[in-house]
């Protein structure tokens, strides 16, 4: 008796022996890609934490964490203007270079990062030649720090300077403000996004600081800024996650400045060539997304009590977390390694390949990036995966977070909210970590391809016990 018709089409989740069984009797088989996520077993101490956290400050912390949630919830971002750090950032002073990822001394960083600080020391003229630069960096002479210390994203294996233009990013809501280098235009790596300093590069430094910031800084306070969550959500609408793709973003703002610039008085020259950097840098928005998430972030930086992640970044040796309740403290394990996505050629090495390097993942504390994976079913293709895996993907960050963003609508989860929030407490006890969305850099800095990866647990496990530590003597 065939009780299942003619033709049977089977969905296998789990091990491949059932698909391959399956196959041999000539029936058509889809094996997903797919194991269910497995719950850590907590050490007695850190259980031990967890349940003391519950007994004596979960009115605090959700007191914390509510206050928390309620600005990243309500961020309202504008691009205010472009300007050099030095006169911007707070705390910003000659002498000092900033770089991607968490603290890390000289002796531990990656060359790639190494080599960004030896080029913004020439480029800033701190030195005459890369091996004094690297005296002066290794010595300290040549301060080298955390650039999100300084309220800065650093995209890549980037460096910013002091004299080095960022883009401004004011959140309406809490006042507080983040920044981000712009994009160098096509096929010149850059400075700031990839610690690339050749004469090409200086030549077009100068033209963003000499002609591009003055015109658009003068375009945005004429005019108010440019509002950014409105095209935040019409983007992630029109399938960006605003991490890997911001391709909707950035032709709405292309529009926007548009007309600005035609209805501007300003000489045709320098108009011309702001028009020109957004043209010909493909994925010229996405600084200023990541400006957005540092603005938000920076209104969250030290909220006493929260158990929220308010950063997550990569240098290229360690990855590290922040929390809210805990400030500036770091809580770092060995970076990952992107995987999944498709790479430029098939001969690459895997040697080649850089571990996690760059800020960008401060959009997945907001909400965005790996978190709205069911926005943009291009970024999932491009990591060899299906539309259907960025639904399981967000479905699986809600299980970590706090609450649905009421602005970032994902079509694939039926225009809920994407998930934001993230409470590491949940990570623990769900045995769920963030997913990162970004780009396949090799040691070199050559772009390999687009991915994502996994930030670590033991970064969990280390924040935990530093904000049960820091407070401990604490009681309702």
């Amino acid at each position: 008796m065939n009780i299942l018709g003619e033709k049977v089409n089977a969905i296998n989740a789990g091990p491949d022996v059932f698909a391959q069984a399956l196959v041999q009797q000539n029936v058509r088989v889809t094996q997903l890609d797919w194991r269910p996520e497995t719950k850590p077993q907590l050490s007695a101490a850190l259980r031990s934490l967890m349940d003391s956290l519950a007994d004596t400050l979960s009115e605090k912390i959700d007191r914390a964490n509510s206050l928390v949630v309620d600005r990243l919830k309500n961020s309202d971002p504008y691009w205010i203007g472009m300007k050099p750090a030095i006169e911007c950032v707070p705390d910003m002073h000659e002498g000092l270079i900033l770089h991607a990822g968490p603290e890390i001394s000289w002796e531990r960083m990656c060359q790639a990062q190494q080599q960004g600080g030896i080029n913004g020391a020439l480029f800033e003229g701190y030195a005459k030649t890369e091996e004094e630069a690297r005296q002066k960096l290794e010595s300290g002479e040549i301060e080298f720090r955390s650039a999100n210390d300084y309220h800065i994203v650093a995209p890549g294996s980037g460096i910013t300077t002091p004299s080095l233009v960022v883009n401004i990013v004011e959140d309406r809501n809490t006042g507080s403000r983040g920044y981000c280098v712009p994009f160098e235009g096509p096929n010149r790596g850059g400075l700031g996004g990839w610690g690339i300093y050749n004469p090409d590069v200086e030549q077009f430094l100068s033209l963003i600081r000499d002609t591009i910031a003055p015109t658009f800084t003068r375009l945005l306070e004429q005019t108010g800024g440019l509002a950014l969550r409105r095209i935040f959500i019409r983007g992630v609408e029109m399938g960006d996650e605003l991490h890997s793709r911001q391709d909707a973003c950035g032709l709405i703002a292309v529009n926007e400045m548009m007309r600005l610039l035609f209805e501007s008085d300003l000489p045709y020259a320098a108009r011309k060539a702001c028009v020109d950097l957004m043209y010909g840098t493909v994925r010229y928005f996405h600084p200023l997304g990541m400006a957005s998430a540092m603005a938000v972030l920076e209104s969250v930086r030290s909220v006493p009590y929260s158990t929220v992640v308010s950063a997550m970044e990569g240098n290229g040796v360690d990855y590290g977390i922040k929390l809210s309740g805990t400030g500036n403290r770091w809580y770092t394990a060995p970076s990952p390694y992107a995987e999944g996505g498709a790479l430029v050629a098939a001969n690459i090495d895997k040697n080649e390949i850089l571990p996690w390097i760059g800020d960008s993942c401060m959009l997945e504390c907001c909400g965005l990036g790996g978190f709205a994976a069911a926005a943009a079913p291009a970024v999932m293709r491009a990591q060899n995966k299906t539309w259907s895996d960025g639904i399981g993907q967000s479905r699986a960050m809600e299980e970590i977070c706090l609450a649905s963003h009421p602005y970032y609508l994902l079509p694939g989860l039926d225009y809920q909210g994407s998930p934001t929030g993230i409470d590491a407490r949940k990570v623990l006890e769900s045995g769920i970590v963030p997913v990162i969305h970004g780009g396949i850099i090799a040691k070199n800095l050559r772009r390999l391809g687009s991915g994502g990866t996994k930030v670590p647990m033991e970064c969990f496990v280390k924040a935990i016990e530093g904000f049960a530590q820091q407070y401990k003597n604490d009681s309702l």
